[in-house]
């Protein structure tokens, strides 16, 4: 970053003092990151002195800097990543469902053309830029443009990959024959969903709203070797695991579901774990989790909520006396009681408050039928 800087204020003949050029290229390499050929700027860049200054007097001379960066750091494309706002621009009344990155700002490099609001067409999939990144030894592909990619998850994606409940639920599915699916409720470019692959899980049926975070998913399991079939190339939902696929996607609302999963429910192997992963709070999904899990195995949710520090015990037990509630609905065989065995803290997501994950196990509530 140093010598972009000293290079492109020699070539630029830009007035720059030597505490100057010294705070800029601390700003430049305070917090920046790069996913194969593309380099994000965190937004305080632009809170600067400094940056305002060189971008208030020319821009030609900005966008020579930028070049100069991606040459000397060895990427073609070049922006600043904001927060995913939670209302859709212009209409606060809307909630950003589809989690899209609408503040972010391209810097350097073509980012594919704008789509004003309308589905994407499978040309604007082929032109837009595309990145592909490595963790935990999975790839994960997006469009940094219209989809998120939080790095802060990884953790989370390496204890999939570990997590005893995993393992026990394929390995029983190793020893009875009929293998496990897993069911992602908030799927995204498939944070968790190639962590369940990798971990033996026999499928994984995803849910997402976002046509181009469904287009990553696709886009990452054929870097990652997995098999895909999503609902849009079949005319029946039944069809869909007639196909040698350990990935079944639909582009829809997960209030499908349940719907879905019971149309499929015999052809599938028993869902074992379901993942909630929907911020500030997947409470809209509990009900369709509990549903859709095998009712004689039983099996794992996978909350994910924002909890204060101070309350995160509480609510914690809160959210398990919810599912406890809704087994005490079911026609059991025997009460048992539900079990949070794990509150995992993934990340810090605003001062005091915690992105935590709740492992919630719920036991059997129905007998297999005699044969």
């Amino acid at each position: 970053m140093l010598h972009a800087v000293q290079q492109w204020r020699t070539q630029a003949g830009f007035s720059l003092s030597t505490e100057d050029e010294y705070t800029l290229v601390k700003q430049l390499n305070h917090s920046y990151v790069i996913y194969g050929t593309l380099l994000l700027f965190p937004v305080s860049l632009l809170e600067s002195q400094t940056w305002k200054a060189i971008n208030g007097q020319d821009q030609t001379a900005l966008q020579d800097l930028l070049i100069l960066v991606a040459k000397h750091l060895k990427v073609t494309h070049i922006a600043v990543t904001k927060p995913i706002p939670p209302q859709v621009d212009g209409d606060d009344s809307q909630d950003n469902v589809v989690r899209s990155p609408s503040k972010f700002m391209p810097l350097y490099g073509d980012f594919g053309r704008e789509t004003d609001g309308r589905p994407p067409t499978q040309d604007d999939f082929n032109k837009a830029y595309w990145v592909t990144a490595k963790q935990n030894g999975v790839f994960q592909t997006w469009a940094p443009r219209w989809t998120m990619f939080s790095r802060g998850n990884i953790s989370e994606k390496a204890r999939i990959l570990e997590l005893p409940a995993v393992a026990s639920a394929v390995a029983e599915g190793v020893e009875d024959g009929r293998g496990c699916t897993a069911v992602d409720l908030y799927a995204g470019i498939g944070y968790f969903v190639f962590s369940y692959l990798k971990a033996g899980v026999s499928k994984v049926v995803c849910w997402d709203l976002n046509p181009w975070s469904i287009e990553g998913l696709r886009r990452g399991a054929a870097v990652n070797k997995r098999k895909t079939v999503t609902h849009a190339e079949h005319f029946g939902v039944d069809h869909m695991v007639d196909e040698d696929a350990r990935l079944l996607i639909f582009n829809e609302s997960n209030e499908h579901a349940i719907d879905r999963l019971a149309t499929l429910r015999r052809r599938l192997p028993p869902v074992r774990h379901v993942s909630c992963g929907l911020l500030p709070t997947s409470r809209g999904s509990w009900t369709t989790a509990f549903a859709v899990l095998d009712p004689i195995a039983g099996g794992w949710v996978h909350v994910h909520e924002n909890f204060e520090l101070s309350e995160i015990a509480d609510r914690a037990e809160g959210v398990r006396k919810e599912f406890q509630r809704m087994y005490d609905m079911t026609d059991h065989a025997e009460y048992a009681k539900v079990v949070l065995e794990h509150i995992n803290r993934v990340k810090t997501y605003a001062p005091g408050v915690f992105h935590v994950v709740l492992d919630i196990y719920i036991p059997p509530y129905r007998t297999a039928p005699c044969v």
